[in-house]
């Protein structure tokens, strides 16, 4: 068995399709259906019940699918393990993140990271906490960038602390709470909230501590997006608690104040406990790192 044949059957399970797998590939299609038929001799057994119409798993494939990948994956954990003793970091690194991450610059860390690793290609994708973690300990991210809860799977990933943040009261730059320097939760009972969206782990973070102290907030509006949430507040929709930095791109429009009691919020990286991250994501974590520690 060749890791050429379980790249071709790979291929061909997740698309489904021979012509489609074949030009993804760079194979004819005869080729391609050559590798699998040898493939199939060697193991004994059909991998694929095919048709007119389209490709399905055999009962053999669906038991195949999950090795070849973790042989695939183990090969090319192999070739990055060693061209990064060489020094030279090759692959691909998928990057998780939360869309609000404070006081790291992802984006100017990423351009960094691609100055000193050109061979590495960089995916990013967001979402939520829970997910980003199930991503990470599932294999499909590298490294993921998030906030606490970590949600039912924390306990599966490695965290490596990238320090906190306070939360601040976002209102309207003409709303009379914005001549104070802070405000008393308990004092905003009577006021209307935006809210970032229900599952995120941030939400759960405010919501905690607003019911620690009996604040039932009054929730008009919710968004899974944070530009719309600061562009709601500025509009005067409602007032908010975020991050310090994602009012800064309106802070013509929306003033940012002090909440009694504060809420910190704690920012972290995390990778799969089972096993050690990969060349190019400990090189980015150190990367991240050296942006953290030079700081104020």
């Amino acid at each position: 068995m060749e890791m050429r044949q379980l790249s071709h059957f790979v291929a061909v399970a997740e698309l489904r399709h021979f012509s489609r797998a074949a030009r993804q590939l760079h194979l004819t299609q005869s080729s391609l259906s050559a590798s699998i038929r040898a493939l199939e001799r060697e193991l004994g057994g059909a991998l694929f019940y095919r048709s007119t119409r389209r490709v399905d798993l055999s009962e053999a494939g669906r038991a195949l699918l999950p090795a070849a990948r973790r042989a695939l994956a183990a090969a090319e954990e192999g070739k990055d393990a060693v061209a990064g003793v060489h020094g030279l970091l090759r692959g691909q690194l998928t990057i998780g993140a939360i869309q609000t991450l404070g006081r790291i610059d992802l984006g100017r860390v990423l351009v960094r990271f691609h100055r000193r690793h050109p061979g590495v290609t960089l995916r990013l994708h967001h979402a939520g906490v829970a997910t980003l973690v199930d991503e990470t300990v599932a294999g499909s991210v590298d490294v993921a960038f998030v906030d606490r809860p970590l949600g039912d799977r924390g306990d599966q990933v490695d965290e490596h602390p990238l320090g906190s943040e306070v939360l601040v009261l976002a209102v309207p730059s003409n709303d009379p709470l914005a001549a104070l320097r802070q405000v008393r939760l308990t004092d905003l009972a009577d006021r209307e909230f935006v809210e970032y969206r229900a599952d995120s782990a941030l939400r759960a973070r405010i919501d905690a501590i607003c019911r620690d102290i009996g604040l039932r907030r009054r929730v008009c509006c919710e968004t899974d997006v944070m530009t719309d949430l600061v562009d709601l507040v500025a509009t005067g929709m409602g007032i908010s608690l975020i991050p310090q930095h994602a009012v800064r791109s309106a802070a013509d429009r929306v003033t940012a104040i002090r909440t009694d009691p504060s809420i910190p919020r704690e920012l972290l990286a995390v990778t799969a406990a089972d096993r050690r991250p990969t060349p190019a994501a400990a090189a980015l974590l150190a990367l991240v790192g050296e942006s953290v520690n030079a700081l104020p």
